[in-house]
């Protein structure tokens, strides 16, 4: 492995990863692994590219062999980009003077080690995706059509689940980075603002205090808006009454932060300040509850008991009831889930984002979101700022 120009971690840290994912490659009798996105590939090696968003920009495969072999198959190009950035010495490329196809490249490695009638795992399974084309699927698999292919999404979980301290390190900056930017966002609001000039404010701290990119955040205000989730902002003017809620955040070194933060012009109803506060005090009862050695699904009760004990059970919505958030990393959607099928041991190094929340037609999707670290003894809250309902 090569230290890159682009390289946001040192080699020792890209080798500690390639030693789990062996180790587990091993245990489930993997051959090779074919990893493809945007995730998977920054993870194991650092490689970037701003056109991940792209429909027809081919960028990077990852092929990694039970004996520690990698190879980083890529375009003509893509080449240059990724050896900045990317910290495997052996590139692939395809086009003029290299390999007839992408599909070539990627099972050259496999070809050259006797593996293309192995066990290859892929992105398949709950929380991966494979990034191609259905051509280009269809032509690797036809390459690969004596092989095994196997799910080596839970395999990838377990490597990825438990964070290094390196890897702490981004998180917390990106958590500050959230929390500080939401309350400038809430620090200027005024009625009459638009959503889009509030969504403006945060983003434009995001990027002043660091964040490289962010995700496109949720935000909605007013009674005509509670009900569109994960609903971008619109050009509605925000007007006294309105609860206001943000939902996501920004991108640190390729790694999220996403928490809610609700506030209001004025004052509340009665009603939504209480259905709040019961809510957010459910998030605190599963943080309460987090502790190394405990299955991850005693969280989600812990949570949901409070919750359904409350005088607001009948406003526990569905979509909700049995999940109440998950972990966060170089994706913002990570699992292991809290949930109550998540059967799994807390760890010290797994971070989370807890999010319960009580919903009411006319009233409010109301409650927080706060992100989480698992320590040694219990946890720490790595979003600490002001999660009351906020008046302005």
């Amino acid at each position: 492995m090569i230290q890159t120009l682009l390289s946001q971690f040192p080699v020792s840290e890209y080798e500690a990863r390639l030693e789990k994912v062996l180790a587990g490659m091993e245990k489930a009798g993997i051959d090779a692994l074919i990893l493809t996105s945007d995730e998977n590939t920054y993870y194991f090696t650092g490689f970037r590219s701003i056109v991940w968003d792209s429909k027809v920009s081919i960028l990077g495969t990852l092929v990694i062999t039970k004996d520690g072999g990698m190879a980083f198959a890529t375009s003509q190009g893509a080449a240059k980009t990724a050896a900045g950035s990317c910290c495997v010495e052996d590139m692939r490329i395809f086009g003029e003077d290299g390999y007839p196809s992408y599909t070539k490249a990627i099972v050259s490695l496999l070809e050259e080690k006797g593996l293309k009638k192995g066990k290859i795992g892929f992105e398949f399974g709950d929380g991966q995706k494979i990034h191609l084309n259905y051509n280009l699927l269809q032509e690797l698999f036809e390459e690969l059509k004596n092989a095994e292919r196997v799910e080596a999404a839970s395999l990838l979980w377990e490597v990825r689940c438990v964070k290094s301290p390196l890897e702490i390190v981004k998180l917390r900056e990106a958590c500050e980075i959230n929390i500080k930017s939401i309350q400038k966002g809430f620090d200027g609001l005024y009625e009459g603002m638009t959503e889009m000039e509030l969504y403006g404010l945060i983003m434009s701290e995001y990027y002043r205090l660091g964040a490289e990119r962010t995700l496109p955040i949720g935000l909605r205000a007013g009674e005509d808006r509670y009900s569109h989730v994960n609903s971008p902002p619109s050009y509605r003017p925000i007007m006294k009454g309105d609860i206001i809620l943000v939902d996501g955040g920004p991108v640190y070194h390729g790694y999220y932060s996403d928490i809610i933060r609700q506030a209001v012009i004025g004052k509340p109803t009665d009603l939504q300040q209480e259905m709040f506060d019961v809510a957010r005090e459910a998030c605190y009862k599963g943080i309460e509850a987090v502790k190394p050695g405990i299955p991850i699904c005693e969280v989600s009760k812990a949570v949901e008991q409070y919750m359904e004990n409350s005088k607001f059970s009948e406003y526990h919505t569905y979509a909700n009831k049995g999940t109440y958030g998950h972990s966060i990393g170089v994706g913002v959607h990570e699992f292991p889930m809290i949930s109550h099928k998540s059967a799994m041991p807390l760890q010290a190094g797994m971070t989370f984002a807890i999010e319960p929340y009580f919903y009411k037609e006319g009233v409010g999707s109301l409650g927080i979101e706060e992100n989480i670290l698992v320590t040694e003894n219990g946890c720490e809250i790595l979003t600490p700022s002001d999660s009351t309902l906020m008046r302005r």
